[in-house]
């Protein structure tokens, strides 16, 4: 068995070390803006919470209306890009690699979780975590113990295929990401003509059919350098048509119950905003070798911003809860809180990412 899985390691370095040759030369990802995207991202995301446990409007009231929803798709776009890049440049404990940047943070908030939500340590429990600690959350399951924790189980099954999707064929890979798509068009219809459950409680892993497809091609723009404008367009009508169909059935709902009113003193300023954050992920990732280079003090911003996004995004609905058995309703407060724990979970937690970073 070792030696089976030391040729399959010797296979992929060797195909990742030919592709990265080919490639390393046709220009450097700016991963400073990156890594402040994966901090707007997980922010926009972060207020629709906060939002939620406020009493007034606020300015948060705004920006929630980026919609949290788009800004997952962003996060997806952006690791399939970092995930393609990182094999890529070094296939060799690929795994490793990925277990040490995932687990510290996740453990971590999941404990914070089970402190301020504490409930009986029954078999049940223990079985729930379990899954929930082994990415089968989604799959067994039709919640995740952190609620966000959705994304990062569908992540987590992306990565593990990724050396798969390392060794397919432009083609294959095209072909991965047009039916996840289309199965996200029929399932986001289905949404709304039968019901159906949003993403974070969708089980059976069926998770990976509807949304892998945004993934694939922020992974492809890393793999296939050569198809980059291809890819580009297609990252781009992938942005357009998602936006399209779903502003096409919020006005269809809207004539459907005589709520026609809505759609301006409302559901204009949705599309709007909803328009801006796809914008925004457009230019970060597929625009991103435009970007101006960072200065050395906002790149050092820029990379904590972008390393505290992951525990901010895991660790939000816990300190809310807490917050709110403290009676706390202030935006400000509570965005300082959630700020304040996810950058101490970074530092004191988040090795990976402070040895990278170093």
């Amino acid at each position: 068995m070792a030696s089976i899985t030391a040729t399959l390691t010797r296979k992929l370095h060797a195909t990742s070390t030919a592709i990265f040759d080919k490639t390393v030369g046709e220009g450097r990802i700016n991963w400073p803006a990156l890594a402040l995207a994966r901090f707007v991202l997980a922010f926009i995301v972060a207020a629709a919470h906060i939002y939620d446990y406020t009493t007034v409007d606020t300015p948060l009231t705004l920006i929630r209306r980026l919609d949290a929803f788009q800004a997952i798709l962003g996060f997806l776009l952006i690791s399939g890009l970092s995930i393609g890049h990182s094999i890529l440049k070094n296939a060799e404990g690929y795994y490793i690699r990925r277990a040490q940047r995932i687990y510290p943070v996740y453990l971590v908030c999941i404990a914070l979780h089970y402190a301020v939500v504490p409930e009986p340590f029954t078999w049940n429990l223990i079985t729930k975590l379990l899954a929930n600690i082994f990415f089968l959350n989604q799959a067994v399951t039709e919640t995740s113990y952190i609620g966000p924790a959705w994304t990062l189980a569908l992540e987590v099954w992306l990565y593990a295929l990724a050396p798969l999707f390392l060794r397919a064929s432009y083609k294959t890979m095209l072909t991965i990401t047009a039916v996840s798509f289309f199965s996200y068009v029929v399932y986001t219809c289905s949404r709304t003509l039968l019901d159906t459950p949003y993403y974070a409680g969708v089980s059976y892993g069926l998770n990976l059919l509807f949304l892998s497809f945004i993934w694939t091609a922020g992974f492809m723009l890393a793999i296939f350098k050569h198809k980059t404008k291809a890819i580009s367009l297609i990252v781009t009508l992938i942005l357009v048509t998602q936006w399209f169909l779903n502003t096409a059935i919020q006005i269809a709902y809207r004539i459907k119950n005589n709520q026609v009113n809505e759609l301006w003193e409302n559901d204009a300023l949705d599309f709007f905003m909803r328009a801006i954050c796809l914008l925004f992920i457009y230019y970060m990732v597929v625009g991103n070798k435009k970007i101006p280079t960072f200065s050395p003090l906002s790149r050092k911003v820029a990379d904590f911003l972008g390393n505290i996004s992951y525990p901010l995004y895991l660790s939000n609905f816990a300190v809310l809860i807490l917050c709110e058995r403290f009676a706390i309703t202030n935006w400000i407060v509570l965005t300082f809180c959630c700020l304040l724990v996810a950058s101490l979970i970074y530092q004191l937690f988040d090795f990976y990412s402070k040895k990278r970073t170093a």
